[in-house]
């Protein structure tokens, strides 16, 4: 947990300072262009996934424990790269042959000049997927932690470089590339020696199922992501300098949640585990557990930049990109709430339950929704639409889960948790906003002033109970050393 959190603290910094410096660069308008093409190699990628990140997400943990040889996980994880090679290498051909089709769709013909860099985006994007979700499960954080840091530190010189000499959209997407591939090499060259050596068949009977039921889930969940919104966009005509604004609000909002990057594969791996070995009640206690340890890394977060979305924008990304405070407010109410109510775990938890044919449900019925919403909303509200629409549809989607796995495990004692963490929030931003309105609206200031006043109350109400604590110690043993102090004994 420490490594998982330590890394994703350290490379997001990195990549916010990566966001920061290329919109800065790039503009409004560019900006709106650059997330345009991005929508190209990450649909590709979803066409290329086939469900084998939640194979191995899945299937891995479960076969180290009923083979301790490793021999049957070897041979997962080597059929799994093969075929994950093999398919890159086909969809990297039908994006070179179809590109100019989507370009005369969009009506954006221009933009062929960035093919091969497009082709070479999906390439990286793809294979970085695959060995970042096998060491992740293997739980080798400290590995995965040095080397995205790592990577996003690469990517922030080499944007360095490219904007020193003026390369445009092209040295935005190179430095990414560069970067990455420098990654993937490590993860190869670490992961090769495990590759090697004695290999037996496990059963595939439940394998090819769930990859094809998760694949069915991936291409349905193409209208709740955002790239569906940007090509809904694209299509209605909107100003590049509104997909800028939506581009950069749905990418700061995501950043809000950042601890959570990695959490994700960690509960799956360790909640699949937990319910092999204590059935529905261990898999209980675990998800409260993680779930309000999440709450308490997030709440506090939304809840500040819901009340200073325009201030973060302006001192951020400057005052060009001030219009987009006002998009982002709209998509933090949604995708925290979201965020909160359990995003992160919800598709993994029925999963885990064998309750496939809910999530394929509940992702028709949410994408179904979102494209719905857009196509009204985009030509009445233009971004500002694009993100009603996907925040509505998301928040829809967890209750909707949630209400499915209340019936087979008891989540609601992690209610309270989520409460008394939301309750802190609300009370600590009241000094903060009045300091902003009263004296002076200075975001570094408001921060500091709003994580002083939370402390002080996680001081003085103390909500956290001994029991926490303890599960907290067993956990991270030197956590009651910080903690103690907010326990009530």
């Amino acid at each position: 947990m420490s490594w998982n959190v330590l890394g994703k603290v350290c490379a997001q910094i990195l990549l916010f300072g990566v966001s920061i410096l290329l919109t800065r660069y790039l503009g409004k308008e560019r900006l709106g262009i650059y997330a345009t093409l991005l929508v190209i190699p990450v649909f590709v990628r979803l066409l290329n996934q086939f469900g084998l990140e939640t194979l191995i997400n899945k299937k891995l943990p479960e076969l180290m424990v009923a083979d301790p040889t490793g021999r049957q996980g070897r041979y997962l994880v080597q059929k799994l790269l093969l075929v994950r090679g093999l398919t890159t290498l086909g969809f990297g051909a039908f994006l070179y042959l179809c590109l100019p089709y989507y370009l005369a769709l969009i009506k954006m013909p221009e933009l062929m000049e960035y093919r091969f860099a497009l082709i070479a985006y999906f390439f990286i994007i793809t294979l970085n997927s695959i060995f970042s979700t096998l060491f992740m499960t293997r739980l080798e954080y400290k590995t995965v932690t040095l080397a995205e840091t790592a990577c996003a530190l690469l990517n922030l010189c080499f944007l360095g470089i490219f904007i020193y000499l003026d390369y445009g959209i092209f040295g935005v997407l190179y430095a990414y590339i560069l970067s990455t591939a420098i990654n993937i090499l490590i993860y190869f060259g670490l992961a090769l020696k495990d590759l090697k050596g004695e290999t037996q068949a496990p059963d595939w009977q439940e394998m090819r199922p769930l990859a094809r039921a998760s694949y069915f889930i991936t291409l349905l969940s193409f209208g709740l992501i955002t790239q569906s919104d940007v090509l809904l966009m694209n299509y209605f005509q909107v100003e590049p300098a509104g997909i800028g604004f939506y581009h950069l609000a749905v990418g700061l909002g995501g950043m809000l949640a950042f601890v959570l990057a990695g959490v994700g594969p960690l509960a799956l791996s360790i909640l699949s585990e937990t319910y092999t070995r204590e059935s529905a009640e261990g898999l209980s206690r675990i998800w409260c557990q993680i779930v309000g340890f999440a709450s308490f890394l997030t709440v506090p977060v939304f809840v500040f930049a819901f009340f200073n979305a325009e201030s973060l924008i302006h001192f951020v990304y400057g005052e060009q990109f001030g219009q987009a405070g006002k998009v982002l407010a709209v998509y933090i109410l949604f995708v925290g709430t979201a965020t909160i109510a359990g995003l992160d775990f919800v598709t993994s938890t029925l999963f885990i339950l064998h309750r496939r044919d809910t999530v394929v449900r509940v992702t028709v019925e949410g994408s179904l929704i979102n494209i719905g919403l857009n196509l009204i909303l985009i030509p009445l509200y233009q971004e500002m639409g694009a993100v009603a629409g996907t925040g509505f549809a998301m928040v829809y989607m967890v209750f909707r889960q949630l209400f499915v796995i209340q019936k087979q495990m008891d989540i609601f004692p992690v209610l309270p948790t989520v409460g008394k963490c939301l309750l802190l929030s609300l009370l600590a931003v009241i000094p903060a906003q009045m300091f902003a309105i009263i004296i002076w609206d200075q975001i570094l200031l408001t921060a500091m002033l709003y994580v002083l006043a939370f402390v002080i109350l996680l001081t003085i109400l103390k909500p956290f109970t001994e029991t926490q604590a303890e599960v907290l110690s067993a956990i991270h043993p030197k956590a009651p050393i910080w903690i103690n102090g907010f326990v009530r004994h």
